[in-house]
């Protein structure tokens, strides 16, 4: 009885593992005659080394190994090359062959069409040979793998089966050469090469690998697993070294028409389409999981595998019932939810259960509580989350600063113990985040410093994911703050090209709108300020809103900038921090209205920012009264208690425009606290503030390098124009025509109409 005829007797059955086994191409039929000739240039380097005596020995040096054992690792993991791809690669200088082993190859290739099937029938018997040499050292291994597989495969395979895959490996061949011959290249002496006609110019299409009848696997089983593991770590961690959308589609297309029942390539389907934000074709890509059927032969649900479908389905289910939440379809959201819920109860996974009851309770309102500390292992990664979602909800709600920041650094021990490097990122990103709401930019600022300087490697992987955006972005805004607007735009750039696509790419954007929005107002340019507010409001219309009435404000259009904070304020899901600098430029719409309804509104952001511990915004709302008081009331006395009480907060913290009012504010108040204090008469009240105006010189100098420095040139003429008339009303001539000149040079350079002159925002 043969071989073939006693493996049949023990019980094959046609159905157990059908659905499972690669089916053998071309490529991998080359592939195997490389490792074929290879062994046997090898067994001829060691015979001669033992026979010293022969001439002409052949040496295989290191570097030749390593470069055949890179390209069979390259040809074994990836998806089937046409055959000229191939031939480039026995020719490059990073994966070229030994010269003999390639001669040797080219005479085989030319072998297999004279000989016949013949070569297909011996390179079956030396691959059992080789299998049972138990001396061989590659039986361990990748290619010791690989030579079991195709062998197992050809072992099954019927003479009908073999006879195509020789056919299609010949089709295969021809083609590769008729590609080398229209496109010559270093090494155009290929033997076979004249024994085809030329074909004319423009008529020959090169045909792919998988054009070759039912032997049209590109991808087997091994390579797809592998790659969408890959691809999708990159996706996760490490965005900018995945494939571009295009090409990654396309070879997700290959993998799924080799494999249509592969549900982790719909999976990174989804995700690739979210990143070029074709949310269509991701709720396509979620929905074909669910439509696939299960594979021939597959086992019961009762067994792993069947366990692991459930699992592809419920976190389908989860990431679906997350897309309708962001298009705002909460009801079909929370179906999808209820049956990840099931799904999860089911198959037993609770990480996947808490993410689902995040949701839901995210969707109806409620607050889950926080987990305790005997928390199972297995939940760690969703705990994480829970906790930096409860923080983001603490600070809009109003929670204690101290409560938060103790929580947060739980949270940090707890990812740092156990390496959850894209955690630990996250949970900087967020603390980042929370000392900019509480306005304590230098902590920020240090904190985001802090996670772009420390190496986030885990298992040698470097971290590059959303929370390094995140406080890219943090940093950006802070140096535009800082008036560096050159090296802000440098760190921008970076932050575009580590993150090209969404969802990063939507944190960069807003930025990049926000600070554009910023410059041309310090500028003074409106026009350009309102079209990158419009373009801001894509991408948060509340925080455009707010930048709309800055512009109208500056420009003085004071009806419309009371419509566009009144359509703000109205809006009840309105977060603190927004409605308080909403407040604050209503306060200087009212100025020119009516003093009472400004002291209103400075009363309401005041309750507000203490009622949520918004330090900062307190310190700018005592700022806001200062000036109203000084300039309206011609109360410098509670001028400069309100000034006193906010003036180390925006010192200390603040921006540098922030810093630059209060710094101007601050003189000028204790130059009219000596006019209104003095009690010996005029001239003596005019020698004591002519005396403190010189002692503030300083300071009013700082508050103009500070305004030029962020190029906002009208309000340093605010400065000289103040100057000018203080030094005039105390007959200081001289000091009066210099501040004068310094004026009208700096007019001369910048020209900026009156009218938006002397406008404290």
């Amino acid at each position: 009885m043969s071989k073939k005829d006693s493996e049949n007797v023990c019980f094959w059955l046609p159905n157990q593992t059908a659905g499972k086994m690669d089916v053998l191409t071309p490529h991998k039929m080359i592939v195997v005659f490389l490792i074929q000739e290879y062994l046997r240039l090898k067994k001829t380097v060691t015979d001669g080394q033992a026979d010293a005596e022969q001439p002409h020995q052949i040496e295989v040096s290191a570097g030749d190994r390593k470069r055949f054992c890179m390209l069979l690792l390259k040809l074994i993991q990836y998806p089937d090359l046409p055959y000229k791809e191939l031939y480039e690669l026995l020719l490059s200088p990073e994966y070229g062959v030994h010269p003999v082993h390639l001669e040797e190859f080219k005479k085989l290739m030319k072998l297999l069409k004279t000989v016949g099937i013949d070569v297909m029938f011996d390179l079956y018997n030396e691959i059992d040979k080789l299998i049972m040499d138990n001396t061989a050292s590659f039986q361990i291994g990748i290619v010791g793998l690989y030579l079991r597989k195709v062998f197992v495969t050809m072992d099954r395979m019927s003479f009908h089966e073999m006879k195509d895959l020789y056919l299609a490996t010949i089709a295969y061949y021809d083609k590769g050469i008729h590609a080398i011959r229209l496109e010559p290249g270093p090494d155009t002496n290929y033997p076979d090469c004249d024994s085809f006609r030329q074909p004319p110019p423009n008529q020959y299409t090169p045909i792919e690998p998988s054009d070759h009848g039912s032997h049209s696997a590109k991808w087997s089983v091994k390579q797809s697993e592998l790659f969408i593991a890959q691809q999708s770590a990159l996706l996760k961690e490490n965005e900018a070294k995945a494939l571009p959308p295009k090409e990654l589609q396309k070879r997700l297309n290959e993998i799924i028409h080799d494999r249509p029942h592969c549900s982790q390539a719909y999976f990174l389907s989804y995700m690739n389409n979210v990143r070029v934000r074709e949310f269509f074709g991701a709720v396509h890509a979620l929905q074909r999981v669910f439509d696939r059927t299960p594979s021939a032969g597959a086992p019961p649900p009762a067994t792993s595998a069947g366990a692991s479908e459930g699992k592809d389905y419920q976190y389908s289910s989860l990431n679906l019932a997350i897309l309708h939440a962001e298009f705002g379809h909460p009801r079909l959201a929370r179906a999808c939810l209820r049956e990840c819920v099931m799904l999860a109860q089911e198959n037993g996974d609770p990480t996947c259960l808490q993410l689902a009851h995040a949701w839901l309770s995210h969707l109806e309102g409620h607050c889950m509580p926080l987990p305790d500390k005997t928390t199972s292992g297995s939940l760690f990664h969703a705990t994480s989350l829970h906790i930096l979602s409860h923080l983001r909800q603490g600070s809009i709600a109003g929670r204690r600063p101290s409560e938060l920041f103790g929580l947060l650094m739980v949270n940090d021990l707890l990812n740092c113990q156990r390496s959850m490097m894209d955690l630990v990122a996250t949970g900087i990103a967020e603390r980042t985040a929370l000392w900019t709401v509480y306005g304590k930019h230098e902590q920020a600022s240090l904190c985001a410093q802090l996670l772009l300087n420390v190496e986030l490697k885990s298992l040698d992987k470097t971290y590059n994911g959303n929370g390094i955006c995140q406080v890219l972005c943090a940093l950006v805004v802070r140096l535009a703050h800082l008036g560096e607007f050159g090296h802000a735009l440098v760190v921008l750039q970076h932050a575009k090209q580590r993150f090209p696509r969404y969802p990063q790419s939507r944190d960069w954007h807003l930025t990049d709108h926000y600070v554009s929005v910023l410059r041309a107002l310090y500028r003074g340019r409106f026009a350009e300020a309102n079209a990158e507010c419009q373009h801001l409001h894509s991408y948060d219309p509340h925080l455009a809103l707010l930048q709309f009435a800055h512009v109208a404000l500056g420009r003085q259009d004071f009806g419309t900038a009371e419509t566009f904070l009144a359509q703000l304020l109205a809006d009840e899901a309105l977060a603190p921090l927004v409605r308080i600098r909403a407040l604050l430029l209503s306060a200087n719409v009212h100025i020119h209205s009516g003093q009472a309804k400004a002291f209103n509104q400075l009363n309401a952001a005041q309750m507000y920012a203490q009622k949520y511990h918004l330090q900062y915004e307190e310190a700018l709302v005592n700022l806001h009264l200062a000036y109203l008081l000084l300039t309206h009331l011609h109360a410098p006395k509670q001028a400069f208690a309100a000034l006193k009480a906010g003036l180390e907060t925006i010192l200390a913290n603040g921006p540098l425009y922030d810093r630059a009012r209060a710094l101007f504010l601050f003189a000028r108040t204790l130059v009219e606290m000596e006019r209104h204090g003095a009690t010996d008469g005029e001239e003596a009240a005019a020698t004591a503030q002519q005396q403190q105006l010189t002692t503030m010189l300083p300071t009013f100098e700082e508050a103009v390098e500070m305004f030029e420095k962020l190029e906002c040139y009208s309000k340093a003429k605010d400065v000289y124009v103040y100057l000018a008339r203080t030094y005039h009303e105390l007959g200081a001539v001289d000091q009066r025509n210099r501040y004068s000149y310094r004026y009208r040079l700096l007019e001369e350079q910048y020209p900026t109409e009156r009218q938006y002159l002397n406008v404290f925002l």
